[in-house]
């Protein structure tokens, strides 16, 4: 899947944060929980402003996430690619590893979120805490994604190495030959 649309998936469920957060913020109860352990015990808090500590908290994530990955999204551009050159290894590896961390930040996306949405249901009484289930799970797939894009890196790799490369001097080359030979 190309990077720019995981980085539009991400900015979508940011921004579903934040509208959730806001949305429910002053519909919330005078006494708000700002934390919930796995025993589904919340700490309660008179309402404040800090309950959107989650949403900056996620965006500083997101943020510092895709810096320290030294990602570079670049929108689709029109492709100038010469015939029977392979991809460089190096380049198949930077796309690999720009779509594991924004696959990865859309799990911890919506960890975020179940997180924000458990901690407005406590606040109406509604749930008792964090679905643990659904959370493991998340962190679970998010796990599995590494060894998964660890194989796909390795293919890539095989593949790379066992492509005929050909430099575009020397396809130029052959052309000209083709040509030469048509012509006499």
């Amino acid at each position: 899947m190309p990077s720019y649309l995981l980085l539009i998936f991400n900015l979508i469920l940011l921004a579903a944060s934040w509208v959730m957060l806001i949305y429910a913020y002053p519909r919330l109860p005078s006494l708000i929980p700002l934390w919930l352990n796995f025993s589904g015990s919340p700490f309660l808090y008179s309402k404040s402003l800090l309950i959107f500590l989650y949403p900056l908290g996620e965006t500083i994530f997101n943020l510092l996430f895709i810096k320290l990955a030294r990602l570079r999204i670049r929108w689709p551009q029109p492709k100038k690619a010469v015939k029977g050159l392979p991809a460089t290894s190096a380049s198949s590896r930077s796309r690999l590893r720009q779509e594991f961390t924004l696959l990865a930040l859309i799990f911890f996306n919506l960890i975020f979120i179940h997180v924000e949405r458990s901690l407005i249901l406590v606040a109406h009484q509604v749930e008792k805490g964090v679905n643990s289930f659904y959370f493991l799970m998340l962190f679970l797939i998010l796990i599995m994604l590494i060894p998964y894009y660890r194989i796909r890196e390795l293919m890539e790799k095989k593949q790379s190495q066992s492509r005929p490369r050909v430099s575009p001097k020397n396809q130029k080359g052959k052309k000209l030959k083709k040509k030469n030979q048509e012509n006499s």
